[in-house]
Parts: structure tokens; sequence; C-alpha cells
């Protein structure tokens, strides 16, 4: 006797001395299978894997001047140095990747935003380059670092 299933999809047939039964090959039937989720990647320190955090950063300026419109909040909070913003804000101390998102309608309006939110923005640009954040580098601001809007991840959430 050939041992054979039965499915509703007749895409190739088998018969033995007392019955025909088809075999499925893929077809709809195979597709309404469930499975029970015994974990979660949504940021489970016990997890073996996770999702990374994702922290996006992102200022809009419209017609005005990056530098001059970030020095200006920081003017108007009573800083002179942008590495003080690092003594005011918390700012992830691990490298992290970065993505940058050029139509991203997320960030900071300049101008409709507060200066404590504009500045927070404005370190965490600060801190990186098109590819990573750093934060053992220097606050660099400059109209192409402040113009970015990033997404920043954590590498190690990649990697099991």
């Amino acid at each position: 006797m050939i041992a054979a299933i039965h499915c509703t999809s007749p895409s190739l047939a088998v018969q033995d001395e007392r019955t025909l039964r088809y075999f499925n090959s893929g077809g709809p039937m195979s597709r309404r299978r469930s499975e029970r989720v015994v974990a979660s990647m949504l940021r489970e320190q016990s997890a073996q894997f996770h999702l990374p955090r994702v922290i996006r950063a992102g200022l809009h300026f419209g017609d005005r001047d990056p530098l001059s419109a970030v020095l200006e909040s920081l003017a108007r909070v009573g800083l002179d140095d942008a590495e003080l913003l690092r003594e005011r804000y918390e700012a992830p101390a691990t490298p992290l990747l970065a993505r940058v998102v050029p139509d991203a309608r997320w960030g900071v309006r300049v101008g409709q935003g507060t200066d404590e939110s504009i500045l927070r923005q404005a370190l965490l640009l600060g801190l990186c380059t098109s590819f990573q954040y750093d934060p053992s580098r220097p606050v660099l601001w400059t109209r192409a670092s402040l113009t970015r809007r990033l997404e920043l991840y954590e590498p190690a959430g990649f990697y099991v």
C-alpha cells in the first residue's frame, strides 16, 4: 500500500488498491497553519534576540539658516558652547548605527518647537555622521549635519 495524504487541491494523485488520494503541492490548505508565539522580540531582556531601540532625530528649518537658528536657541537658554548640552540632556552612551531618512516628516519644527526640544535634537545630530552616532566625538554642527533626519539603532540588537 502507498501512503498518501488527502487534500482538496488535486495537483498530484496516487491510487492504491482501495482509494484515490491527492497530494497538495502548496495550495490554500497549507497556508491555514497556525503557530503559537513563545517569545517576543520587543525589548525583553531575557529574550535571546530582540528588536533594537530606534531613536529618531531631526529638525525642520523651513527657510531659516540651520546654524543661525540653532545658535540662537543655544544663546536663549544661556549657553555659549554646544559641548555644554551633554550635561543638560541625556544622550545615548554607546555608539549607534545611523540611517538617513531624507523625506521624513517627523522631527522638531524650528519656530514652533521649544528651545529645549530643538537643542536636544541638535545635540544628537551634532554627535552623528551620516552612518554612525558616536558619543565620544565632539558636538559638530554643520548645515549638512543639522538638516539630516536620522534613525539611530543599537547594532547589537540585530545579532544573537
